[in-house]
């Protein structure tokens, strides 16, 4: 109980000095602005031309003078927070300072495709996610230093030290979050060979993946995107298909079932038999 008294005090000295430190913001009813036909433009003026983003754009006192009654502290309240601290706080630096909004206005797009229904909610500082359905990923954030500046320190605050660690899971559970910043080759640069093993396939996996294989070769191409990765090793440990292991597989007298299987589906012969022109396999029997 002794311990209660003395946090609660504690924790309310501790809420007291940001309670004191609440600078004014304005937060502006767009929707009731858009109910009274007011246009983005009339507000935000230039902002339709505009090829940076230092400037906030923010309508100046002389703009709202021209609907509301600006030395009326009951209609500046509508917007204000605090009216003792007005014009103390200052919106933070956002972070694609190079961002163009000429250049997307320029080719058509409205307000609301990035920064939603404003009807509906207060505007949005589009994510990622929304650039991302126009813009793809490109290796080496080339496409993000469209709008971020060169000296911008683009690697987000949980890929510190350990990341490489223990990344797996969160591009396991939300792939699409990887695909905001990394391009296709990303994975694969890392991932090359055997430096994941046997993280990756447990522990016996060369002598049951036949079953996986068969079930999700689409997710085996994933990382073994080359046909040499299955036939370098099934070579090594004389591995042979289940059909070369039939009795009637090879006749002196017809050929047998390999003759009708390499006459009717040659491309799976050569998936491993593709030593090249220079020495067929199929000339070691059958001449030429």
């Amino acid at each position: 109980m002794n311990t209660i008294r003395i946090c609660i005090p504690l924790l309310l000295l501790m809420a007291m000095p940001s309670m004191a430190q609440t600078l004014d913001r304005i937060i502006i009813p767009h929707g009731l602005h858009l109910e009274n036909d007011i246009d983005c433009a009339t507000c935000h003026d230039g902002v339709e031309s505009s090829t940076d983003a230092f400037g906030s754009y923010r309508p100046d006192m002389d703009v709202c003078a021209d609907c509301h009654d600006v030395d009326d502290d009951k209609t500046c309240i509508m917007c204000h927070t605090d009216l003792d601290t007005v014009g103390e706080w200052e919106p933070p630096t956002r972070a694609a300072q190079l961002f163009s909004h000429g250049a997307h206005m320029g080719s058509g797009m409205e307000c609301a495709d990035c920064h939603g229904d404003l009807a509906a909610a207060p505007p949005a500082i589009p994510g990622k996610d929304r650039c991302r359905e126009c813009h793809d990923t490109a290796d080496d954030y080339a496409d993000c230093r469209m709008c971020h500046a060169g000296d911008e320190d683009l690697v987000p605050f949980d890929h510190r030290a350990g990341w490489e660690n223990r990344h797996g899971l969160a591009a396991t559970c939300d792939p699409g979050r990887c695909d905001q910043c990394h391009g296709p080759s990303a994975c694969l640069d890392c991932h090359a060979g055997d430096n994941v093993e046997p993280r990756v396939h447990a522990l016996g996996f060369a002598y049951s993946h036949a079953l996986q294989a068969r079930g999700h070769a689409f997710e085996c191409a994933t990382c073994h995107q080359e046909q040499d990765d299955c036939i370098a090793c099934h070579r090594a440990e004389r591995v042979l298909p289940q059909n070369h292991s039939r009795g009637d597989w090879l006749r002196p007298t017809d050929g047998g079932a390999h003759a009708s299987e390499g006459l009717f589906d040659m491309e799976s012969c050569v998936s491993c038999h593709d030593e090249g022109a220079s020495e067929p396999t199929c000339a070691r029997c059958h001449g030429g």
